[in-house]
């Protein structure tokens, strides 16, 4: 009887052999290859985000007894420049191995490790209330042709098939070029997205709830614009999240 060798997977395990895989993180040896660039420790080590936090943008509150007099009152920002969603929600903190995961995912760039986050991202959540459709914030076609993949898109592919809930990718469009936010602060990611999105189809999202998918939330000015964009379309509800959220 003739034996069939399948020749990538034993060159993998040979190279392997050789030159182990290590952690991007951590360093130590790949023992799980079903999960790239990570050991499962690091994976493992991917943190929640700390409770309680405000109900409306999802930051932590500093002590645990912030809510305990009222525990539906939203932080200070939000009280006082109130966001055009009505919830934000993370799955982990960025930080440490996630914060990692997401810099060689979005800057070397590395599509695969599009599925295993999103999939991770997925099953830390519970969605409570009813969704009609997810939308990744879309990137300018002058950034997805640098990067090839929009990192936003293959996160809600992979919550959108969980939850099954409609993925909805070209409907959200950004009308211009806007300069990376992570080389800006403050009120400077305000006004650099401000204006930068708008709709193909606005019929489209009348009387839905959207879940508007990105992968961090720092200020949370992109996911603002967002909303703002999908509210004034009609929108009834909009839900923003991301893989992570940075915290004070």
């Amino acid at each position: 009887m003739q034996t069939r060798f399948n020749m990538p997977a034993l060159f993998g395990r040979f190279v392997n052999f050789l030159l182990p895989a290590r952690c991007a993180y951590c360093r130590s040896s790949l023992e799980d290859l079903s999960k790239p660039f990570f050991c499962s420790q690091c994976w493992s080590d991917f943190s929640a985000v700390p409770q309680p936090a405000c109900l409306l943008c999802g930051r932590p509150f500093g002590t645990p007894e912030a809510t305990t007099h009222s525990p539906g009152h939203a932080c200070w920002i939000c009280r006082k420049n109130p966001p055009a969603f009505d919830q934000a929600v993370a799955a982990g903190v960025f930080e440490g191995s996630l914060r990692e995961a997401i810099h060689i995912y979005k800057y070397r760039p590395l599509r695969g490790l599009g599925r295993p986050l999103g999939r991770w991202m997925a099953g830390s959540l519970q969605i409570v209330k009813h969704i009609d459709l997810a939308v990744p914030v879309p990137l300018h076609r002058t950034r997805l042709r640098q990067r090839g993949f929009n990192q936003a898109l293959l996160l809600a592919r992979e919550v959108s098939d969980h939850f099954g809930i409609r993925l909805c990718y070209d409907n959200l469009i950004r009308l211009r070029p806007t300069r990376p936010q992570v080389e800006l602060s403050g009120l400077d990611r305000t006004a650099n997205v401000r204006d930068a999105f708008g709709l193909g189809r606005p019929s489209a999202v009348e009387g839905k709830s959207v879940l508007v998918i990105d992968d961090v939330f720092t200020t949370g000015a992109t996911m603002h614009e967002c909303s703002r964009v999908l509210k004034e379309a009609g929108a009834s509800s909009v839900t923003a999240l991301t893989l992570a959220r940075a915290v004070d």
